[in-house]
């Protein structure tokens, strides 16, 4: 486990080495990001490099064997059309799907290309192309998309176990919605709301209570929070759903199903905090999560679910991350 915070700890720093809103090196246009997607690229070539053999390895190329196999994809959304469905890039087929004929690190770019962090990510299978931002804009917790994915890679299982891990609830942070992004008195609003969750951000304008003009990279900031309002979707409501329908009435809809998210102090903990003491925050309020009586007799049940599954011909067990 240690090995591996330290990995993460490592390929975050090189990911995340260079924030542009701080440099002051935040463009205009469809390249507004506060990070160089080329350096994200480059990692995830190299761990695909080091697994496979080539950085360009297709998800289709995937080795199917030796058994049993990890089916994995991931979600982003269409760059054009981000309130609409989402579009899923996967390893495998199924009933009426098909192994995504992308490159991995296009699939790994595309899903990570958080509006205002990476810019947007063209794929260009299948013909003409298009371009994607984040899967989170709307599916923050994929965890119904993982069950009906299951579904149609296994349609004669009856029941599915799932495990959904997420990465810490929010607080309450509310982004005004206003019609005009143009007044300075709304973009100084936004600028508000999004200093809570940037506290960087204040030192470009430490002034910006009386400034006339934002500079063009934080105004850019300003305009795609103003923009991704109406987009954000909380993970919990996913969750309450799967809740729900786990424990439902019938007990033959019924499955197993465990949720593990730290309930506070970390979701607000952002993508680019990689400094020490974020880090430590992070693995405390983990530890006194886990510590939880609630969770840890939770946690022991989905071990034994882990360790000892149902029947194969009625339940798959499914990770959704």
């Amino acid at each position: 486990m240690d090995e591996c915070i330290t990995a993460y700890t490592e390929l975050s720093k090189k990911v995340f080495r260079i924030d542009q809103v701080l440099a002051n090196k935040i463009p205009l246009g469809d390249d507004c990001c506060r990070f160089d997607s080329e350096d994200l690229e480059n990692v995830v070539k190299d761990i695909v490099q080091e697994r496979l053999g080539s950085p360009n390895c297709l998800l289709s190329e995937i080795p199917q064997r030796p058994y049993p196999v990890v089916c994995t994809f991931v979600v982003a959304k269409k760059a054009l059309h981000a309130d609409g469905p989402p579009t899923v890039f996967r390893s495998y087929s199924g009933d009426g799907i098909r192994p995504s004929k992308c490159a991995i690190w296009k699939a790994a770019r595309a899903t990570s290309a958080a509006p205002s962090y990476f810019k947007e990510m063209f794929v260009e299978t299948p013909a003409p192309g298009i371009n994607y931002v984040d899967g989170g804009l709307g599916h923050n917790n994929p965890s119904q998309v993982a069950l009906d994915e299951a579904r149609r890679i296994w349609p004669t299982m009856k029941h599915f176990g799932v495990l959904s891990i997420g990465t810490g609830r929010q607080k309450g942070v509310e982004i005004l919605r206003t019609k005009s992004v143009e007044e300075i008195e709304t973009q100084r609003s936004l600028f508000e709301k999004i200093r809570h969750v940037l506290p960087s951000i204040e030192s470009i304008v430490p002034q910006w209570r009386t400034i006339k003009n934002f500079p063009a990279g934080v105004l850019a900031v300003i305009k795609m929070a103003h923009a991704l309002t109406s987009l954000v979707t909380d993970s919990e409501n996913v969750h309450q759903q799967l809740q729900s329908l786990s424990h439902g009435r019938r007990v033959e809809t019924q499955f197993p199903y465990f949720r593990f998210n730290v309930d506070r102090d970390v979701g607000d903990i952002g993508l680019s905090d990689v400094d020490p003491q974020s880090q430590e925050r992070l693995a405390a309020h983990t530890h006194s999560y886990l510590l939880d009586f609630e969770i840890e007799t939770k946690r022991t049940q989905c071990v034994d679910f882990l360790v000892n599954p149902p029947p194969a011909e009625c339940s798959f067990l499914l990770y959704s991350v």
